[in-house]
Order: C-alpha cells, then sequence, then structure tokens
C-alpha cells in the first residue's frame, strides 16, 4: 500500500481556534505529522475530531526554556501554523522572521480575522462578524427583518481552515522546486468576501429573501443573546459575539445591564435579557455601539452591511481584495493568497501534553532535564 501523500511532513501547529486546528486535521488526514503546542493547564474547547491522529506537547512560551524547545522543534518541522492576534507571535519571538533564521526552508502560515495589515487589524471577530461585515447577513435576509445568523461556521471553514489549507501546500510545493521557505498570510475576512463576491460585483447587488427558521436549541444561530443581531436607532443592525464569561461581563456593563451578568445563557432569563439589549440597542445608531463595543470594551461586534458598503469598509479598501476599477467600475475580486493518493485513517484523540516527554526525547533530552523543565513549568 502506498504511502500518504504527506507521509514525512512534519507539523508544528500553533493554533487553537476552529480554523487553524480545522486546516491542521485536514493536513493529518493528508498523512502529515501535526505536533500541537498548547499551554499546560489547556482545557480545550470545540470539537474533539478536530485533534484526530496528532500528537500534543505543552509549552510555556512565555519561560526562556519553553521557548528554547519551540525553537528546536521548528529546525526540524516544515510548516508552521499559528492563529494568535497579529503581533503576538513577535512578540513570543515565534513569529516567521525569528523561525525562518532557525529554518530557511519553512512555510510558516498565519491565520488571523482581518490579516496582518490593515485598519480592523486591531479587531477581534467571530463567525457572526465576518458574515455581518461581507455582507452575507444583509443579502441573505428578508426585507425589513431582523438579520439571523446561521446554524453553521461558514467564515471559520470556507474562510480560514480551508484557504489555509490549500495556501500551505501550494507553498510546500515551491519550497520543495526552490528550496527557500514562505510566509503565508490568511486574511478570514479576505475570504469570506470570496463567498458572497458574485453578489457584491452585481450593479446594483440583488436582494434575496428567505425563509427564517430558528431552532430553540442552536445557541449560535440566534437564540443565545450574546451571539446575535441588534437593529440600532438608525435602523441599521448589530452582529454580536460576546463568548466567555469576560466577554459578557463587558457587553453587560457596556449596555448597563450588570444584573444580568451571570445569565448568558439562562434559558428563562434569555427572552427578557434580550428585550432589554433591543431597548438599548435602539438608544443610539449602529456605528456608534461598533465603535464603543470594539474600542473601548475589545468586544467582537460589527455592523451588518448592505451589499454597497462592503465595498467602502476601510479594511477592504486597504487590503483591495474587492475593488472597483478606475476605467470602467466594475467590481473585481483579487484572490486573498497573501505569500511575502491515499486517505488516511482519523487516528486517536490527543490529550493535551500526551507527547511531551516522547518529543522531548526526540530532540536529545535527557529524564532529569526533563523533570527540571517541569520544575520550571516550561511544559
Amino acid at each position: 500500500m502506498s504511502k500518504p501523500i504527506l507521509h514525512g511532513v512534519k507539523v508544528l501547529d500553533l493554533s487553537h481556534m476552529y480554523p487553524g486546528t480545522l486546516c491542521t486535521w485536514l493536513l493529518a488526514a493528508l498523512g502529515a505529522e501535526i505536533l500541537k503546542v498548547e499551554e499546560p493547564g489547556t482545557v480545550r474547547s470545540g470539537a474533539p475530531f478536530l485533534n484526530q491522529g496528532k500528537k500534543s506537547i505543552t509549552l510555556n512560551l512565555k519561560t526562556d526554556a519553553g521557548l528554547k524547545v519551540l525553537h528546536s522543534l521548528a529546525r526540524a518541522s516544515d510548516i508552521v501554523l499559528e492563529g494568535f492576534r497579529p503581533g503576538v507571535a513577535r512578540r513570543l519571538r515565534v513569529d516567521y522572521e525569528t523561525l525562518r533564521r532557525l529554518n530557511p526552508r519553512l512555510v510558516y502560515c498565519s491565520i488571523s480575522s482581518f490579516g496582518q495589515t490593515g485598519p480592523s487589524v486591531p479587531y477581534s471577530a467571530h463567525d457572526i462578524n465576518f458574515l455581518a461585515l461581507s455582507g452575507m447577513l444583509g443579502i441573505g435576509r428578508e426585507a425589513g427583518r431582523r438579520p439571523l445568523p446561521p446554524a453553521a461556521q461558514v467564515a471559520d471553514v470556507a474562510g480560514g481552515g480551508y484557504p489555509a489549507l490549500s495556501a500551505i501546500l501550494a507553498a510546500y510545493i515551491a519550497v520543495l522546486r526552490e528550496g527557500e521557505g514562505r510566509y503565508i498570510d490568511i486574511s478570514m475576512f479576505d475570504w469570506t468576501l470570496l463567498m458572497v463576491a458574485r453578489y457584491l460585483m452585481l450593479d446594483p447587488p440583488p436582494r434575496r429573501s428567505r425563509p427564517v427558521v430558528k431552532r430553540e436549541h442552536a445557541t449560535l444561530a440566534g437564540v443565545a443573546a450574546c451571539y446575535d443581531t441588534y437593529e440600532a436607532a438608525d435602523g441599521g443592525f448589530v452582529s454580536l459575539a460576546a463568548l466567555g464569561p469576560k466577554q459578557w461581563g463587558l457587553l453587560c456593563k457596556a449596555l448597563d445591564l450588570a444584573r444580568y451578568a451571570d445569565a448568558a445563557f439562562d434559558p428563562e432569563k434569555t427572552p427578557r435579557i434580550k428585550a432589554a439589549m433591543r431597548r438599548n440597542f435602539k438608544t443610539r445608531p449602529r456605528d456608534h455601539w461598533v465603535a464603543l463595543l470594539r474600542n473601548e470594551y475589545g468586544l467582537s461586534a460589527a455592523p451588518v452591511y448592505e451589499p454597497e458598503e462592503v465595498l467602502e469598509d476601510p479594511h477592504v479598501r486597504f487590503r483591495k481584495t474587492l475593488a472597483r476599477r478606475k476605467d470602467s467600475g466594475a467590481v473585481e475580486f483579487a484572490p486573498p493568497f497573501w505569500f511575502a493518493g491515499a486517505r488516511k485513517p482519523g487516528g486517536r484523540v490527543c490529550r493535551v501534553g500526551q507527547h511531551t516527554v516522547a518529543v522531548l526525547k526526540e530532540l536529545g533530552y535527557s529524564a532529569a532535564e526533563i523533570r527540571e523543565l517541569r520544575k520550571a513549568r516550561a511544559v
């Protein structure tokens, strides 16, 4: 039986969110050897299948000893994937420029919300926000009705995991041909624009309607108060993803709803919470709320754009993913690749840190040295 396509390819996975873990899961399915780097004490969330067929090592990258191990791993790897916010990898000294000095053949891929450049880089965003900014929510709703997010992680998959996979494979082929590594900048927003490009490029953009179906237990389909869209005073809508206790607490503070700080997913209180949130959002215009929630509270909030607004977004204009030609006025889409055989069984789901000792031994660490790393909380 022939070996898997990517047999012998070593991937260092520094990601922890769905787009990155999906990408490396697919690479594992193609036969690559995936080593997840996780913080000591990590409690995972998300689908367990995304960790099938992978190995896991725990490293504290904020310690010199942990960073030294990571650098040793990078020297022996073919691909590195990270999903930090822009600037974090450099601060931790695991960025491309640092690692390429250790391994010039390295393919290094960064997956982020808005890419590594542009005015929206500082903002946090989740799936619903990309769908809002791309115009997808605005196009897919009936006139006069509230935009309803789909019960699927559309942007995470088609805007993050899939394009990262294709770009990594293309870059790896280039390394095999030329011997020089590549850096890849994956902007989830850029790739989400691709999914609605055919509508955004029409003049005027079409209006589509769809039946509205709500599933009462689908938290990310407009049921939970923390992940939904809300109408503002000017008739515009705000997409909101205040996921986690900290984010929910900040949202309650911003909306003067501290009494609900411990009830984000309380099914009995949700109707009252949503009613209160709708009243509060209608006191100010859409862009006021977006600026407030983003800039003062660091929350994942975005305007629900109408199709004609998408092209005027400062980040879209900066990245030129969608742009109008000066000569004809036609809208064109630039593919957002940003570069500077046999099926493999899924395998078992690795436990956090399951392969730490084995990997360290492969790097040449003795039992005594590994005990010292544990003592220093570096692994």
